[in-house]
């Protein structure tokens, strides 16, 4: 996805097996190409995680600025499925209380 050019960016728009929308698009293939600047310069993706030590408040925020449409919600998604032990937010918090008491938050 990293070697991907305009020609794969065109047949992808093509594709009506996937999202088509341009700048999401882009935003995978310069990502695809952000993790492999971040494994030549720490040795893998892996190390860079680990490079922060578990302060999950500063890899979200180094997440969000290195990779495009990454929020802190999906950053912190990626780093809950990734392993990290992240301490809950007040939003999840009161999203999973309102769960519990079957009620949908959203």
């Amino acid at each position: 996805v990293s070697s991907f050019g305009e020609k794969e960016v065109e047949a992808l728009m093509g594709d009506t097996g996937i999202v088509r929308n341009e700048r999401k698009i882009r935003s995978v293939i310069e990502n695809a190409r952000e993790s492999l600047r971040l494994k030549d310069e720490f040795g893998s993706f892996g190390d860079y995680l680990k490079s922060f030590k578990g302060d999950e408040r500063r890899l979200t925020s180094d997440l969000q600025s290195r990779f495009r449409h990454l929020g802190e919600s999906s950053a912190r998604t990626f780093l809950y499925m990734s392993g990290f032990d992240l301490r809950p937010t007040r939003e999840e918090l009161e999203w999973h209380a309102h769960i519990k008491e079957g009620k949908h938050p959203r």
